[in-house]
């Protein structure tokens, strides 16, 4: 039973077991506030139904010898003095006041609004006549609405007069003298200081408690609302995530913001090993090509070569044939395109070792736009240079990095058919030297944009589409890394970024050494 429960309480929201957790705490004080309400009041109850039978009894005893007392004079109502009823009351009252000790016998004649007070609720001392009026008029005043309300309705009434540290409970009942109301008489007794005291601090102490339950129901919900509110953040992140893992999970305080930032740490992780393994795919994709590259183009120079002097000897015997200069200067075209096809082969394929000299970025870019600049003007292509004079001097192969600022250049003049606008941008940062191409071309699809690096893939209708792939090797032969941003329409960004000092690696434990010689 017990895991049945306690499997049902796991598979509940974290919102929902925390509310539960939190009303269960709850509950105890709750409980306790609601039975010291509910038996305070009726331990109260009991205590007044006592006191009120009693005084009750009392008045009503005193109330009937009074009024026989009265009816054996014979006279009207209106024809009985207030003295007369003074001293009647006095008559019935003064023998009990002995036998009850602590109670106090009041009589009002609302005709005159006098009063007659017999007995005490404390041991008095003897009182001046000062004394005693200054008694009667404070009596008067704390009585005066109970008598009132009894002589007005003509029915009985319990209440509590006095202040909160002296109160008095009393029992009013009206005289009626042939059903007219002559007089109103009292009888009262002081409650128990501690019983008054006690309950109004139990008032007080009850208030308090449910003053703090509210604060802390009210504090409660707030934290409830701000966790579940991370929570939803943190969940709303992570299926995000799911989607696409460089989406990091907002910042956060607390330990929702450890976790959050741990999940990020996570994340970067997985994007770094993922970008690790592509690059170690690519490797491997380019190590196959480049022995297939390097195989082919060895068997294709030979027949070329063959093929190229065969033209030459046919330049030689047979120069007084009418045209064969025409097509033998055809035939050489085709060869000599076909020998620059074969040395991008090679160059991609074969070992290469850098050149290395100490350089500087923005002079090689300025050397390249220096003779791409007819091109540029022919393409409507306007360059914008945004070069940092800090730059440091960087150690690098100069023809290779030319060669690499002369694809991405030439790239993006294709990409904008119509003329557009070619931003370049060089910055360093911690001893790394970047520099970015920004045009305003076509853009490239996102199916696309993960295979512009490999070696034969191109949209270009021309082109053997090795440029981009050379590029990638040579700047990872200077341990440096290229990437592209691309939004469709919007036009592409190349990023470089290039080590001050690079850590030089040496093509040859990547591609295959048998055919170096080639």
């Amino acid at each position: 039973m017990k895991n049945i429960m306690f499997s049902s309480f796991k598979g509940k929201s974290l919102t929902n077991q925390i509310v539960i957790i939190i009303a269960a705490i709850m509950l105890v004080p709750l409980v306790a506030l609601m039975y010291d309400i509910f038996f305070a009041s009726r331990t109260d109850k009991v205590i007044f139904l006592d006191k009120e039978q009693r005084l009750e009894a009392l008045v009503k005893s005193t109330n009937n010898e009074f009024s026989k007392s009265l009816e054996s004079l014979g006279r009207e109502p209106e024809d009985i003095i207030t003295a007369m009823l003074h001293n009647e009351f006095t008559r019935v009252v003064d023998p009990q006041v002995p036998a009850n000790p602590g109670i106090r016998f009041g009589l009002y004649v609302p005709r005159t609004e006098k009063i007659t007070v017999l007995g005490f609720l404390h041991n008095y001392r003897n009182l001046s006549k000062e004394e005693e009026a200054q008694r009667e008029r404070e009596i008067f005043s704390n009585t005066k609405p109970g008598l009132i309300a009894t002589e007005m309705s003509n029915e009985p009434l319990f209440r509590i007069s006095g202040s909160w540290d002296d109160q008095v409970v009393e029992y009013i009942s009206p005289v009626v003298l042939k059903g007219k109301v002559v007089a109103v008489m009292w009888a009262g007794e002081r409650l128990n200081p501690f019983f008054y005291q006690s309950s109004y601090f139990r008032k007080l102490l009850r208030y308090f408690n449910l003053g703090v339950l509210t604060i802390v129901m009210i504090g409660t919900l707030i934290v409830i609302r701000n966790l579940t509110s991370g929570v939803d953040r943190l969940k709303q992140g992570i299926h995000s995530m799911e989607k696409d893992i460089h989406h990091l999970l907002p910042e956060m305080s607390g330990e929702l913001g450890e976790v959050a930032q741990a999940v990020n740490r996570m994340a970067v992780g997985l994007s770094e090993k993922e970008r690790l393994e592509d690059q170690l795919r690519q490797s491997e994709h380019l190590i196959a090509l480049g022995r297939l590259a390097t195989g082919v183009a060895h068997e294709l120079r030979n027949p070329i070569g063959i093929i190229k002097t065969l033209v030459e000897l046919m330049k030689q015997e047979y120069s007084q044939v009418s045209g064969i200069e025409e097509f033998t200067k055809a035939i050489d075209e085709q060869v000599d395109r076909q020998d620059m096809e074969i040395q991008e082969l090679l160059d991609f394929g074969r070992p290469t070792r850098v050149s290395i000299r100490e350089c500087s970025v923005n002079d090689l870019i300025k050397s390249v736009l220096s003779f791409s600049a007819a091109m540029l003007r022919n393409q409507k292509v306007r360059v914008e240079l945004l070069l940092d004079n800090t730059l440091s001097q960087i150690l690098a192969d100069t023809e290779k990095l030319k060669q690499v600022f002369v694809n991405i250049i030439v790239n993006a003049a294709e990409a904008m058919p119509d003329g557009g606008k070619l931003e370049i941008i060089t910055k360093e940062t911690d001893s790394i030297v970047i520099i970015s191409f920004s045009d305003t071309g076509e853009g490239i699809p996102a199916e696309e944009k993960l295979r512009i690096f490999d070696p034969f893939y191109t949209t270009k209708k021309t082109g053997t589409g090795l440029g981009l792939s050379i590029s990638y090797q040579s700047v990872k032969l200077h341990g440096g890394s290229i990437d592209v941003e691309s939004d469709l329409g919007r036009g592409s960004t190349f990023i470089i970024s290039l080590p001050v000092i690079p850590k030089l690696c040496d093509r040859s434990d990547l591609l295959d050494t048998e055919n170096f010689s080639n």
